[in-house]
């Protein structure tokens, strides 16, 4: 049976450091694809940002995320207090 519970937005930025170390990627080169700061890339992909869906989709491909991640990269942040 699948699972259709939805994918938590810190499992997104797990995938994204767990590919961005195992592939080698820098930030800068990020930034360089998206067209933004590599501050702002950064930040986006730790969750902290929201992507535009061109943004998204080339952060995903770079990564070799699910579509459901590159979804949830176009969605606006909660920022603040985390729960724990």
């Amino acid at each position: 049976m699948k699972n259709s519970s939805p994918m938590p937005r810190q499992d997104v930025t797990a995938l994204i450091v767990s590919a961005r170390i195992r592939k080698g990627i820098k930030w800068s080169a990020v930034a360089k694809k998206v067209g933004q700061s590599k501050e702002w890339v950064t930040a986006a992909c730790l969750g902290q940002m929201q992507m535009t869906k061109k943004q998204a989709q080339t952060v995903g491909k770079l990564f070799g995320l699910p579509n459901e991640a590159v979804l949830l990269l176009q969605q606006v942040p909660f920022k603040g207090s985390f729960a724990g």
